[in-house]
């Protein structure tokens, strides 16, 4: 026969098991000790066609008389449930589940942060996590008035604009405070020479400037380097070259 699931059920545990109907019954008290934790001595097993059927504490056949018998001798079935009582004089019911007299160890917030054992103090010590250092491009500051931008970047500029990894060429047509862009404060509008941008230079219906589409952009003012940066010709080859 092969390989069958049963239900084991004892007073402190309750799970689901494969085994082999070919057991006998003293091999099968052997494998129920570290399941149940009860002695084959003290164990007394009954067989109930289903969990269900343990309510009516009826079983269909006690496991009893000769223990070298098969379990498929008794009739074991898929899904059946074998139930464990414990005949152990000395056992508590309860003792290894009842957490009620448990002594628990707890510290307060204060007391925890004073360990040196703890994950927090590893982060710390470490600098992981949120005790990290904090990339220097998130602390700078935004500047918030023109004053405080470099005079380079006016209007008319040629520029490169360092965005998303890419260097995007094209020209300045906005410098100035924006309040309907992002967080608000100064922001460089730029009209770039390919249509890599997000609008023709209107952003939450306020017109900044006008470009083609896609042809806009607007970054912080450190993202834009001014420069001799001549127009690309994107219909060019490779053949005009030497």
């Amino acid at each position: 026969m092969a390989i069958i699931s049963v239900f084991v059920s004892s007073p402190d545990t309750h799970s689901e098991r494969r085994i082999d109907p070919d057991l006998s019954v003293s091999q099968l008290k052997d494998k129920l000790v570290p399941i149940t934790g009860i002695s084959p001595q003290y164990q007394v097993i009954s067989l109930f066609k289903s969990t269900d059927a343990v309510a009516t504490g009826k079983p269909f056949v006690k496991l009893e008389g000769d223990e070298s018998k098969s379990l498929k001798s008794f009739g074991i079935e898929e899904w059946n449930c074998i139930k464990v009582d414990n005949t152990d004089p000395n056992y508590r019911p309860g003792e290894f589940t009842d957490e009620t007299n448990l002594e628990r160890f707890e510290l307060t917030n204060e007391e925890y942060e004073k360990r040196q054992d703890t994950v927090l103090s590893h982060l710390k010590a470490n600098k992981l996590g949120r005790f990290a250092d904090v990339p220097t491009n998130l602390t700078y500051p935004h500047p918030s008035a023109l004053e405080e931008i470099d005079p380079s970047i006016r209007v008319g500029a040629r520029c490169e604009v360092s965005h998303g990894g890419l260097g995007k060429r094209g020209t300045v047509r906005f410098v100035g405070v924006a309040s309907g862009i992002g967080k608000g404060g100064v922001w460089i509008g730029v009209e770039l020479d390919e249509p890599l941008g997000k609008s023709d230079g209107e952003v939450e219906g306020k017109r900044y400037f006008q470009c083609s589409p896609r042809h806009a952009t607007f970054v912080r003012p450190d993202k834009v380097t001014i420069g001799d940066f001549p127009e690309e010709d994107l219909f060019a080859s490779d053949e005009d070259e030497i």
